[in-house]
């Protein structure tokens, strides 16, 4: 029942974001792969977890770097603009930087910007991530088929032209 749940869920925010100008790719996994022509036609996985959060990491290549962003109904605190730390520890390795609280078809959330090419290494190879917010806030993520969802999205950015640079 909750796979069913999640699908659908899945299928409804997937909607959501082609009609806010991405266009979807493939999948993998639980991951669906998306082109997003708004960072330079950066391509991204997006995966929804429990909780109504939804997940996307991917390549911001107008921006020479990469993304994390993560959103949710009930983060009702955050506000647009907002700043903040934030911290993802995969155990043996931890990688702080800003974030930044959004808002994408109406849910709030928060994105970080990263130039760092470990982070996306660690994500990909890790079974979990534990995100810790400013306010102390913890959250962990289930990464189980990361590390395909990472190399589709390469394959996909491997595909797109050349980005206008900001």
């Amino acid at each position: 029942m909750y796979r069913y749940v999640l699908t659908t869920l899945a299928l409804c925010y997937a909607s959501l974001l082609q009609a806010a100008g991405m266009e979807r790719w493939g999948e993998s996994g639980d991951w669906t792969i998306l082109i997003d022509p708004e960072k330079g036609n950066g391509c991204l996985a997006w995966k929804p977890f429990e909780g109504d959060m939804t997940v996307e990491i991917g390549a911001a290549p107008n921006q020479a770097g990469g993304f994390f962003a993560a959103y949710n109904p009930a983060w009702v605190q955050i506000e647009d603009g907002a700043t903040g730390i934030v911290q993802f520890d995969f155990g043996d390795a931890r990688f702080e930087g800003e974030a930044v609280g959004v808002f994408k078809n109406g849910v709030p959330g928060g994105y970080a910007f990263f130039d760092n090419p470990a982070f996306v290494t660690e994500f990909g190879k890790r079974q979990s991530v534990t995100i810790i917010g400013e306010s102390g806030t913890e959250i962990e993520l289930d990464l189980s088929g990361s590390a395909k969802a990472i190399e589709a999205v390469l394959t996909c950015q491997a595909e797109q032209p050349e980005p206008l640079k900001n």
